[in-house]
């Protein structure tokens, strides 16, 4: 925003009402703040929607139609908001690896060992795809179009922390001085695959998935070639 010092002539402020607060240096309008958080939960209410729909019926079989009946807006609304189902899926998903950045950050960032490092980050993956019913679903009914997410802007600020945290463990002597893209595509592909197969069974497992994928990972830590 723009910070003026001094007095400020407002020649007009249309038919809202107007409040000032002091600690923004702005002018807030009511109607104006009632639109946006409007706008905001509607927004909400759409994301909220498709994430159950593509849960329960998958990304394939599920429409804008279907999305839209889960909310109480007009089916045009839709279009306020998203282009498509396209954009909607790219959302959830930027929606959900926001929340899993957030677990992140309380799980290998701390650890102090390679193998700690390690169980941590396949730990939080795995158990943030288990332990909710719906997300269980979401992965279950969705695995190609997430795999086919991986490269795209939705998922690279997962990918830049996940660098940033390796790079760090490696400064701090926590992990080997190896290739940290290599490492980094070694270990997001061996870790999707095995909740894939997670999800696939009954009961699902997250501590044996976790297991199996530390294991896998530390077997095979130890003899990759270092950088100089």
């Amino acid at each position: 925003g723009l910070y003026v010092e001094g007095l400020v002539h407002v020649s007009d402020l249309g038919s809202d009402y107007f409040h000032f607060d002091p600690s923004k240096h702005l002018l807030l309008g009511e109607r104006t703040g009632r639109r946006e958080q409007n706008k905001a939960e509607n927004r909400a209410a759409l994301l909220k929607a498709a994430r159950s729909v593509f849960a329960e019926i998958g990304y394939n079989a599920a429409g804008v139609r279907d999305i839209v009946r889960r909310t109480d807006l007009a089916s045009g609304t839709f279009y306020n908001y998203f282009k498509d189902k396209e954009e909607i899926f790219s959302a959830v998903i930027a929606e959900m690896s926001g929340e899993l950045l957030a677990r992140h950050r309380e799980g290998r960032a701390r650890a102090t060992t390679a193998e700690e490092f390690i169980r941590r980050h396949c730990s939080t993956y795995l158990y943030y795809v288990a332990e909710d019913p719906e997300i269980l679903a979401f992965g279950r009914n969705n695995v190609t179009p997430i795999r086919n997410l991986f490269d795209k802007p939705d998922l690279r600020h997962l990918a830049d922390a996940f660098a940033v945290d390796i790079q760090s463990a490696i400064e701090r002597g926590i992990l080997p001085r190896v290739d940290v893209a290599y490492l980094m595509a070694a270990i997001t592909g061996i870790v999707f695959e095995i909740s894939v197969v997670m999800t696939s069974r009954e009961p699902v497992n997250p501590d044996e998935a976790t297991e199996f994928a530390t294991r896998l990972l530390m077997t095979g830590l130890a003899n990759l070639p270092r950088k100089s």
